[in-house]
């Protein structure tokens, strides 16, 4: 499709694939099924058993009931060291192809939460960290139901599709979901989820997006002495510039 263009791929076992989208870099990685498993059952436990996880919803664009904010548990799941590794592995494509400083530099998390999509529910076109836009940001598709395809003319059904949209809202790149793939990309990037239906109404679509930032400036360890309860505490991590 015009607007994008794959990249050379580097050796490396978390990257699957690297593309240019509309001028910006998407990169998507697979998942362990083992980590998506992990993942599943310890948010499902802490949903039925406790109230550790809070609505990150006022903070969020989606038009969704269940948006709930993971941080307090992701550190805690086999998945977190996935998450960074692939988060470095974006970062150095970003140096590579001059997007980013070359490094090393330190990356801190967010925020992270997990959308519980219902059928009819949706994400309208936005993008992330507004208004600055600054940093990076993530999805992983970890429950992907069965969509009810009942249009006329193949090219109408978008139904719980990812979509990129270039800057000037003129063309579109839309992506299936998958269990188990995990897009990464620059926070600017607009980009929306289409509503979709399904047999069984208590069906979800379950994804967990993540926002990044590079912070050079004070790691995350430090503001977590500090006592601060910034969600960059989360994370300090150098990246080697290739």
């Amino acid at each position: 499709m015009e607007g994008t263009q794959n990249m050379t791929k580097k050796d490396e076992i978390a990257t699957h694939e690297k593309m240019i989208v509309f001028g910006r870099i998407v990169c998507k990685y697979k998942i362990p099924q083992e980590f998506v498993d992990d993942i599943n059952a310890k948010y499902e436990d802490v949903l039925k058993n406790t109230n550790l996880l809070t609505s990150h919803g006022k903070n969020l664009a989606g038009r969704l009931d269940s948006e709930l904010d993971m941080l307090p548990i992701i550190q805690t799941s086999k998945i977190f060291k996935f998450i960074t590794q692939c988060m470095s592995d974006y970062v150095d494509t970003c140096i590579e192809h001059g997007v980013v400083p070359a490094g090393p530099h330190n990356l801190d998390i967010l925020s992270c939460w997990m959308n519980d999509m219902k059928p009819g529910e949706y994400n309208p076109l936005h993008v992330h960290n507004p208004p600055t836009m600054e940093g990076f940001a993530g999805n992983m598709y970890l429950k992907v139901p069965e969509f009810i395809n009942d249009v006329t003319e193949p090219h109408k059904f978008k139904d719980g599709r990812i979509t990129f949209v270039n800057p000037c809202a003129t063309k579109s790149l839309d992506i299936v979901p998958e269990v188990g793939n995990f897009y990464l990309f620059q926070a600017d990037h607009l980009h929306c989820v289409y509503p979709f239906k399904t047999k069984n109404p208590k069906d979800i679509r379950r994804s967990m997006p993540i926002n990044f930032v590079i912070n050079d400036t004070v790691r995350g360890e430090e503001i977590k002495k500090e006592g601060k309860t910034s969600a960059r505490s989360i994370l300090g991590r150098e990246i080697n510039a290739p």
